[in-house]
């Protein structure tokens, strides 16, 4: 992009007598970034991390004073190509989609006048959360399902299905029928006792909110999240990578090899199967903590306050992880984030409760099976997230 289509902030570094372009935005609104000195030498230090720790690549965004402050690919997308990881290469955002899925749950059961603590099996028609002597006691509501305390079982136990597998269907991995190989989804404790993380409890909050809003899960979260949010670079689509795969980071198990059910893909979406940039991720976290403070369209002040309100656990709430500057979790932390990991992919999206400071990273090496925070690959995230927070001095 040339620089007459550029309306540029210059910075006056008073010390050396030097202009440093820092950040401009284009005359079609879309954010460019130009790097200054020092956040160079950042970039260096977490170019140098991925290199020490074997990451093939990473895409990274930071929020600083309430704005992206820059965007950069590190590292390869491809090993047999050597093609480059850049800011618009997509990966999976895993466990993150939690996030958003939640958002669009809340919103949508606003929008129809469906409170949070109603049972869930009142509303969905396509299938049911079959009947136990768990669900005899407590009823499952929308509020379990979201806060992970629904005891539900999950439906894709061991990651489906690979790029050139027959998909079942959303109701045959439900009901744990072939070509599904897992069993059927069940309750399998007294809803709304105890949290335990929950890929189950999202699974079925695809066909709930499909039932509640009357329209495919992938048309209900372009039109919730995805088009406010202005994320112009997502997408739940899980085929256009198998005819191309050029647009995608290609994802790598532990050892250096390419996963053979990788990239992975399911008719169930809603638990981990956005593809989407680190930017995006960022601009979905900027409208969020916009909504906190009663601005922008993504969702109203009081649904947005709700989202980040401890439910199941002091760091837990319907959407989020709360905590501290390194994505701990911490009771009263000012930060609220989320990690994820998939075959071959991990990830995290972290920013501060007023919207100043946060990052999103997104790396293509993840072993199978797949727990976020247990891996060594996860510390490339966590070391690179401590450097960004103390170049920019984050509180």
């Amino acid at each position: 992009m040339t620089i007459n289509k550029l309306v540029v902030k210059v910075l006056t570094v008073i010390s050396s007598g030097v202009f440093l372009l820092i950040i401009a935005k284009s005359i079609t609104g879309k954010p460019s970034f130009q790097t200054n000195l020092s956040t160079r030498r950042l970039q260096n230090s977490i170019e140098s991390l991925r290199r020490e720790m074997n990451i093939p690549g990473a895409s990274i965004a930071v929020i600083d004073n309430g704005e992206i402050s820059w965007a950069k690919g590190f590292g390869i997308a491809d090993t047999i190509t050597e093609r480059e990881v850049t800011t618009s290469t997509l990966f999976t955002a895993n466990s993150i989609t939690k996030t958003l899925t939640s958002l669009a749950v809340v919103k949508l059961l606003a929008d129809k006048e469906i409170a949070l603590d109603e049972p869930v099996n009142r509303y969905l028609t396509s299938w049911k959360i079959p009947k136990n002597q768990f669900t005899a006691k407590v009823p499952v509501t929308f509020r379990m399902l979201l806060n992970h305390t629904a005891a539900l079982t999950s439906p894709y136990p061991d990651g489906c299905c690979g790029p050139k597998e027959i998909l079942p269907t959303v109701k045959q991995f439900l009901n744990g029928k072939p070509p599904a190989t897992n069993p059927p989804v069940t309750v399998n404790n007294v809803p709304g006792e105890k949290y335990a993380y929950c890929n189950g409890c999202y699974s079925v909050l695809q066909p709930a909110i499909e039932d509640v809003g009357d329209k495919p899960f992938k048309k209900l979260m372009n039109e919730l999240v995805i088009q406010p949010a202005k994320m112009v670079n997502s997408t739940f689509d899980d085929e256009f990578f198998l005819e191309d795969s050029s647009t995608i980071a290609i994802p790598y198990d532990s050892d250096g090899s390419v996963h053979k059910k990788a990239p992975m893909r399911s008719t169930i979406l809603s638990p981990g199967l956005l593809w989407t940039t680190a930017t995006d991720l960022a601009l979905f976290n900027l409208a969020f903590t916009r909504a906190l403070r009663g601005e922008g369209t993504l969702i109203n002040q009081r649904l947005a306050e709700a989202l980040i309100i401890p439910s199941s656990t002091p760091t837990r709430s319907l959407g989020f992880f709360i905590g501290n500057k390194n994505a701990q979790e911490e009771s009263k932390g000012d930060y609220i984030f989320h990690s994820g990991s998939n075959i071959g992919y991990l990830s995290l999206s972290i920013i501060s409760k007023d919207g100043k400071k946060g990052a999103v990273i997104l790396i293509n090496k993840g072993p199978n099976p797949f727990t976020t925070t247990e891996i060594p690959e996860y510390s490339f995230i966590t070391d690179s997230l401590k450097l960004i927070s103390n170049y920019n001095r984050w509180d």
